[in-house]
């Protein structure tokens, strides 16, 4: 927060330019010019140089020594600061001057004031300086200081230096230093407060400048219950945008913890994260990715992150991607290590180690109407205990766009070759071939009313995939099983284009499968009449609808909807509801929440609750009270989050002040 003390004693620069290689236009009631090159300008003066304007009943400018005189109250206005002064002078050709009384606003927003304020070279000396956001007919809070003095590119000083806060002394020191460079080493913010654990917490950053593109942060990490730790983050930039970012968190913890009952695994001592994450290009127009985040032990984001949604990481991923590209083709090569943080050992989590693929672009077949592309995937899945072995994939898309009269077809062929070789068991080789085809006619209906265009898109589309046989395939992902599809859609799209940007989209679709089956994402209905659906996307007057909803002729019940709908209650009070249910014959889910929004002047209030209808129990509750005062914000918030599978509650409760985006964080969990 104190680096922007400095940014009231810049606006001294805002006059002090070279006039000399540029003229200086001079408007008043009378201007007077003696045999000294004296310039006395009376009444109504208006001095104008490039971007700046300076007011005054009367202005005394010396054209030979290159001097401004400013014997009454003036006001000036630049690029980055309007104000006012009782009285001041300007040396344009040394850069040097004086004002009193100063009153104004920096770059719209930083509200400053002073008795004085003179200008040596390049340092700045100040009396009763005062700086805030706030502007002063509010002033919740400013930083002022007896006196003090800035010198460029190096520190600021000052003496007698207080903090206030609605009008109440916050902090006082007689003296105060701080680097005037936009890099600096010190102490940044800490962090004081409680977590599910430990009923006192305390970290403090260090942050070191190297040079010019690298620095690095050391972070102290006392918990009374836990023990003690150290975090070192290092930070590099490289020409081009190549840039490393290397982070080590070590923690020693004091001994065995409550938290580690009921778990499958003995206590751990020395506790630590690894991460690294940067970006080269070593070779002409590859460029590679690199990410490495690999903790101590598998509990080490619920301990120290409890306070927050990534205690719930259930992996982690370290990979090294390459990847080049022209006008015809891209390769891309993925070496990705996955840390199973679910599972008592990672021996059974799948790798890919590595996988390459290869895309050539979509061309055109010699001259015909007809659309290519190829992709192949290389992969090599590896398991420590399981399956682990090769799989090559392969796919050819052929495409035709077809136009007759006012419809559209498009074709789709896209035969898939796959082949596996089990390098875990046996050296066995299987293969599978598989047809997909997409076929799709469209023809629009367009009709224009005065405050509205309605569109109608009539479509029926055809999709097969061929069945084989896949029982003896391995399985690595959900590519392994392919399921087959014989299905026609008949699908029927009403469009609503307001003039004001209103919106209307209502899409509904029936379809049938020729076999006795058919599948929504990878859950299998066994039915030959698909589910009715009807969609429904809508943005009126504050209103808005976004729903989708599935629908079993068979069991006539609801098989799948997600819907959300926003309700403006009044100007200052919003209301949503969402509904996702899901009820396959493979999994069924049901969840609701409810969330309200209150914005009234500058209190602003937002509640959410998220329940699980199918469990019956509350899976999530946040309340967050605002008071946003514009040069500063209160806010309050509650946070319930209940993990189910450990029947554990979190609980955390904040209040954030906000000042200069300064955050201090207070949190009580609980839990």
């Amino acid at each position: 927060m104190l680096k922007f003390f400095v940014v009231f004693l810049l606006i001294f620069l805002t006059f002090t330019s070279s006039y000399g290689q540029e003229s200086v236009l001079i408007e008043s009631d009378s201007i007077e010019r003696d045999k000294d090159d004296i310039i006395t300008a009376k009444g109504n003066v208006v001095v104008t140089y490039l971007d700046k304007v300076l007011k005054s009943d009367i202005v005394i400018y010396d054209a030979k020594n290159k001097k401004v005189t400013l014997p009454e109250k003036f006001y000036i206005k630049t690029k980055s600061f309007e104000g006012t002064g009782s009285r001041g002078w300007v040396d344009v050709e040394n850069d040097e001057g004086e004002i009193f009384d100063y009153e104004g606003v920096v770059e719209g927003k930083y509200f400053v004031r002073g008795k004085y304020l003179k200008r040596v070279k390049d340092t700045y000396y100040f009396n009763d300086g005062e700086f805030s956001s706030c502007p002063f007919d509010q002033y919740d809070w400013n930083i002022k200081a007896s006196s003090g003095s800035l010198k460029q590119n190096d520190k600021v000083k000052t003496y007698n230096m207080t903090f206030r806060f609605c009008r109440i002394p916050i902090f006082y020191t007689p003296y105060f230093s701080y680097p005037a460079t936009n890099r600096k080493t010190g102490l940044l913010q800490p962090l004081i407060g409680q977590d599910t654990y430990n009923t006192f917490i305390y970290k403090q950053p260090v942050f070191f400048v190297i040079n010019d593109s690298s620095d690095i942060t050391l972070t102290t990490d006392y918990r009374n219950k836990q023990g003690f730790g150290l975090s070192t983050e290092y930070r590099r930039l490289f020409d081009k945008g190549v840039y490393l970012n290397v982070q080590l968190d070590m923690f020693k913890e004091k001994s065995n913890g409550f938290w580690w009952q009921n778990r499958d695994t003995t206590p751990i001592t020395n506790r630590w994260r690894f991460k690294l994450e940067s970006n080269y290009s070593p070779f002409d127009r590859w460029q590679f990715f690199t990410k490495v985040d690999i903790p101590s032990d598998r509990y080490f984001f619920e301990d120290f992150y409890n306070f927050s949604f990534l205690k719930y990481t259930a992996f982690t991923s370290s990979y090294i991607v390459g990847r080049t590209q022209t006008k015809d083709y891209l390769i891309e090569t993925n070496i990705n290590y996955f840390y199973d943080l679910t599972t008592p050992n990672n021996k059974q989590t799948l790798q890919r180690l590595p996988e390459v693929r290869f895309y050539w672009k979509e061309k055109q077949l010699l001259n015909l109407p007809i659309y290519y592309d190829f992709l192949s995937e290389s992969t090599y899945f590896y398991r420590q205990e399981g399956t682990s072995g090769f799989r090559f994939d392969n796919t050819l898309r052929l495409s035709n766009y077809a136009y007759f009269d006012r419809f559209l077809n498009h074709f789709e062929i896209s035969p898939k070759f796959t082949l596996y070789l089990n390098t875990k068991d046996s050296n066995t080789l299987d293969t599978r071939f598989l047809i997909p085809i997409k076929d799709t006619l469209r023809t629009t209906f367009i009709k224009s009313y005065s405050s509205f265009n309605h569109l109608v898109i009539p479509q029926v589309s055809f999709e097969y995939i061929s069945k084989v046989n896949q029982s003896n395939l391995p399985i690595y992902d959900r590519n392994d099983r392919i399921n087959e599809k014989e299905d026609v859609d008949f699908t029927l799209y009403n469009i609503l284009n307001f003039k004001n940007d209103y919106f209307l989209r209502w899409e509904l679709s029936q379809g049938y499968s020729l076999l006795d089956h058919y599948y929504i994402g990878d859950v299998r209905y066994n039915s030959s009449t698909k589910s009715l659906k009807n969609s429904i996307f809508m943005s009126i007057k504050g209103f808005s609808v976004d729903s989708i909803l599935y629908y079993d002729w068979q069991k006539k019940q609801i098989s799948r909807t997600v819907s959300s709908v926003s309700i403006p209650i009044n100007k200052y009070i919003n209301y949503s509801v969402s509904y996702i249910e899901d009820n396959g014959d493979t999994s069924q889910s049901k969840q609701m929440s409810n969330s309200l929004s209150i914005n009234y002047l500058n209190y602003s209030f937002s509640g959410y609750i998220l329940t699980n209808l199918k469990d019956n129990y509350t899976q999530r509750k946040m309340f967050t009270f605002n008071w946003n005062r514009g040069c500063w914000s209160l806010s309050f918030g509650y946070l319930d989050d209940y993990n189910i599978t450990t029947q554990r509650h979190y609980r955390n409760v904040y209040i954030v002040i906000n000042i200069l985006d300064v955050h201090y964080r207070l949190p009580f969990v609980r839990n």
